[in-house]
């Protein structure tokens, strides 16, 4: 089964941090509904046999559209694609959009599974992230979508300037006491073209050391852990049956086909992005051209070097499945890696897969730099 991604480039404004591509210019949402129409039209031409089980709608903010938009949307691809009755459909929201009485309407429009932008449960936390809402708001939303959603993830951030392990409990704790059944919890990352990035450009604000960020990971890894979230990536957890269905085509090297500027898809080994430009995405597509702006046919050494760096961040290394895909044993071809990071503890293995423990999670990129 595949994917399909949805970029919805709109935002009421930009946080300090973000670097994903938006705007924040509003009046334009229906000329964009028009072109990405028109965008899965195009592809259901050369994909609508596939089957798919999930759809994401990542921003930006999709949750700036109104329900009605979505339920649009949706009926859209189920016209055109083979889109599978319970297919898993995220949203991605901040939790000032959303009132008890809209919730409802947009899990009616069928949205199913929604991810709140939360980051943090303390209010100083939220004010240095620019964030718009506050903690007691955030509660109240979650609270209320608990009641139409079944299936509800947070996004917490740590690892902030001068933040302590107690601060990143406070989070945590309030995550874990709402009983939501997924927690994405990301290290606070400094990317080129925030305002964020500037700050510590100036040192008006100072990042962690890695020790400090190790010290952290470990602790929310053991938090969740210890009360019943699974580890299952990197960055995120879930209750079990509530690993997020769509992500998991991104880390378990499936195929998926985004839309939307900036948006990226990968489908038998063949990967390409839109412009990240809504007037050149818009332009193009209105001339019946597809928005993409790289198309990059994988080699077969490209192709395993990006299972390996996804299957080692997520549930590891499926010895048949390596096997149908690259003609080779990983447990005879990658010998030595194994030998050494089952000795130095960091990593399992069994009779069908290799992966890395907790310990090993913690130093990912490291592994995948020095032994693959």
């Amino acid at each position: 089964m595949s994917g399909i991604y949805i970029h919805i480039p709109f935002c009421n404004r930009r946080c300090n941090y973000c670097d994903f591509y938006l705007i924040t210019n509003l009046n334009v949402t229906d000329k964009f509904l028009i072109s990405l129409k028109k965008e899965i039209s195009l592809y259901a031409s050369l994909y609508g046999k596939m089957k798919f089980n999930s759809v994401y709608f990542g921003g930006g903010t999709p949750s700036v559209l109104s329900h009605t938009k979505f339920k649009e949307i949706i009926d859209f691809l189920h016209e055109n694609f083979d889109l599978c009755k319970d297919s898993e459909i995220s949203m991605e929201a901040n939790p000032e959009d959303f009132s008890e009485k809209n919730l409802k309407d947009y899990r009616a429009a069928g949205i199913n599974r929604i991810s709140f932008g939360v980051q943090s449960f303390i209010d100083s936390e939220l004010k240095f992230l620019t964030r718009q809402h506050t903690s007691d708001e955030a509660v109240k939303v979650i609270k209320d979508a608990l009641k139409y959603f079944d299936n509800v993830n947070l996004d917490i951030i740590y690892s902030l300037p001068s933040q302590t392990l107690k601060d990143i409990d406070i989070s945590l704790s309030e995550a874990i006491d709402l009983k939501v059944n997924h927690i994405s919890a990301y290290t606070l990352t400094y990317e080129e073209r925030t305002p964020l990035y500037k700050s510590l450009q100036k040192n008006l604000v100072t990042k962690n050391t890695d020790s400090k960020e190790g010290d952290f990971y470990n602790f929310v890894s053991g938090k969740l852990s210890s009360h019943g979230y699974h580890h299952y990536e990197v960055s995120n957890f879930a209750k079990e049956g509530f690993q997020c269905r769509h992500n998991l085509k991104y880390w378990e090297y499936g195929n998926y086909v985004g839309f939307g500027p900036s948006s990226h898809s990968m489908v038998n080994g063949v990967r390409w992005n839109n412009f990240r430009d809504i007037i050149k995405y818009n332009d193009m597509l209105s001339k019946d051209s597809l928005p993409v702006e790289e198309k990059t046919v994988l080699t077969s050494e490209q192709k395993k070097f990006e299972y390996l760096m996804l299957a080692l961040r997520s549930t590891g290394v499926d010895f048949e499945k390596y096997n149908e895909n690259f003609g080779n044993s990983f447990s005879s071809e990658f010998s030595d890696s194994m030998n050494d990071l089952l000795k130095f503890g960091l990593a399992e293995s069994t009779d069908r897969k290799f992966y890395l423990n907790e310990k090993g999670y913690s130093i990912a990129d490291e592994i995948l730099a020095k032994y693959f």
